[in-house]
């Protein structure tokens, strides 16, 4: 058995209940966005199996699950949230580049002064990490951009 200092998440495990519940939330939250036939497209099933999900009658598939990602990149963002995390895309659009520079110069600056004792330790890597995490999609955006520019995409 793992130590709990090996432990990454510390998060509970979901029970199925649980998981439905959040589920619920998050596809309540994101199909009051679009139209029940929209949404259950979007996941590659008809509407009524979105409403037997819905209302607990079954747990849908995992790539049922998955492809509500199509529908909203926030689809999923309840049961991410369970376990501590936030889902981003892996591509961004290369937007709102004063915001990605500020956000990326306050992580560099935590950077910077995680070394005024020469090392930098876990509670500063966690700190860094959360300051530089919501801006990587906008980074990977910026670099795919030039990737292209280039013709190496």
């Amino acid at each position: 058995m793992r130590k709990q200092s090996n432990v990454f998440c510390a998060a509970q495990p979901l029970t199925e209940t649980r998981f439905c519940e959040l589920l619920t939330a998050a596809w309540g939250r994101v199909r009051a966005k679009h139209s029940g036939a929209a949404f259950a497209e979007a996941l590659g099933v008809t509407p009524e199996t979105v409403g037997n999900a819905m209302s607990g009658r079954n747990t849908p598939k995992p790539h049922t699950v998955w492809n509500s990602l199509r529908a909203d990149p926030t689809a999923l963002d309840e049961i991410a949230a369970h376990y501590g995390f936030k889902l981003v895309p892996m591509a961004a659009e290369a937007a709102n580049d004063l915001a990605t520079a500020a956000g990326t110069i306050d992580a560099m600056a935590a950077l910077i002064r995680s070394q005024d004792d020469q090392h930098r330790d876990h509670n500063e890597t966690l700190a860094i990490a959360t300051l530089l995490r919501p801006h990587l999609a906008a980074l990977n955006g910026i670099v795919r951009q030039a990737d292209e520019l280039r013709g190496a995409a």
